[in-house]
């Protein structure tokens, strides 16, 4: 379903607010999207997502079901209330969510790893039942209470900051640099897909963090994007189906999609670059500007070197002979074009006045 414009445009404005974790203002953003569009799940969805940021697991809940019920085949509403479901320790309730998503969305991983986990919940809470024991008359007592130990309490959780991000490119590929410490393959979740990217990652038992960018800027290839893990971030490599100039990594409301633009439009975002100028001004064309940049001019020895350079590369065979000859006989003190003149004999070292010239081999006898 297409969102219309001013719905598209509130939902651009609650997903900035969002990665600066201004949640607030991101819930009240989304509320305004969803009343101009009340039948799309992709609202809903975000807003669910905003919930479970301020751990309104309910209301996500809430959101979910909403977004299940406008799209049922939405496999990201699934895992928004799997995961405020698993937050409510609604252990099972969560994994019937996630194996839902799964049969719609098989590749994305992130279901196998919640469902993993409330498989893992269900396991304790079933070894943590313990059977009444018979009494002997026939009927059955629960097993006294083992006796209360002064055992000293572990300190509470530090809070987990949340993590920042930014994103380089090229023609072919755009990075995204995730800080993040402690992430890896077994935690972490990246998902690609052609017009999104995922990250799902698991801090610890009791904390999650994720963060996804859909619709990306413009599409990628999955199958040729890759992930790297490093001690202290997660770079995130992707490859781009067109070769042009992202301004963003998301669609702004006000920018046209790549696939409405002109060949001229299209043509210029492969030769531009991002401004240096911030606020306003029109795109530099830094290759163009890089040309039209005047050479330094050589002085002292450099400029002596490159003349000699350009001697060498413009001159004959015979010049070269020449050069290498008078330069390497002289042991550098001699250096001469003409190979009439040095191509007979020997040529003689000249030393600079003052100065006594020697052989290698009288410095070793």
């Amino acid at each position: 379903m297409t969102i219309p414009p001013e719905a598209s445009k509130l939902a651009n404005e609650a997903n900035a607010v969002f990665v600066d974790e201004d949640y607030e203002t991101a819930l009240e953003l989304y509320t305004e999207a969803i009343k101009v569009a009340p039948t799309s799940a992709d609202l809903y969805v975000s807003r669910a997502v905003v919930h479970l940021k301020m751990d309104n697991f309910t209301s996500a809940i809430a959101d979910a079901n909403k977004a299940i019920e406008n799209d049922p085949q939405n496999s990201k509403a699934y895992l928004r209330k799997g995961i405020a479901c698993f937050n409510m320790e609604e252990f099972a309730t969560a994994k019937k969510a996630f194996e839902q998503g799964k049969q719609i969305d098989p590749d994305n991983n992130q279901f196998k790893t919640w469902i993993r986990k409330c498989n893992a919940e269900l396991e304790e809470e079933m070894a943590g039942d313990e059977m009444p024991v018979p009494h002997s008359n026939g009927t059955s007592v629960a097993p006294a209470p083992a006796p209360v130990q002064n055992v000293p309490q572990p300190p509470p959780p530090k809070t987990v900051q949340r993590f920042r991000h930014d994103f380089i490119q090229n023609p072919t590929f755009v990075t995204v640099t995730v800080y993040i410490k402690g992430a890896d393959r077994e935690n972490c979740d990246i998902t690609f897909e052609p017009r999104a990217l995922s990250i799902d990652w698991t801090i610890s038992k009791d904390d999650s963090w994720q963060i996804s960018f859909d619709p990306l800027y413009d599409e990628i290839i999955p199958d040729e994007s890759t992930t790297n893990f490093y001690s202290t971030k997660v770079e995130i490599k992707m490859k781009k189906k067109n070769p042009v100039k992202w301004d963003s990594l998301e669609v702004k409301a006000d920018e046209k999609p790549l696939d409405e633009l002109s060949e001229e439009e299209i043509r210029r975002r492969r030769d531009y670059y991002p401004s240096s100028k911030s606020q306003g001004g029109a795109a530099k064309n830094w290759d163009k500007i890089c040309n039209e940049i005047p050479e330094d001019k050589l002085e002292g020895e450099e400029a002596l070197n490159s003349f000699f350079q350009q001697i060498y590369g413009r001159g004959s065979d015979e010049v070269r002979r020449a050069m290498n000859k008078s330069f390497q006989e002289s042991g550098g003190t001699v250096l001469s074009t003409n190979w009439g003149e040095v191509g007979t004999k020997p040529v003689e070292g000249t030393p600079p006045q003052g100065l006594e010239m020697k052989k290698w081999s009288d410095l070793h006898n």
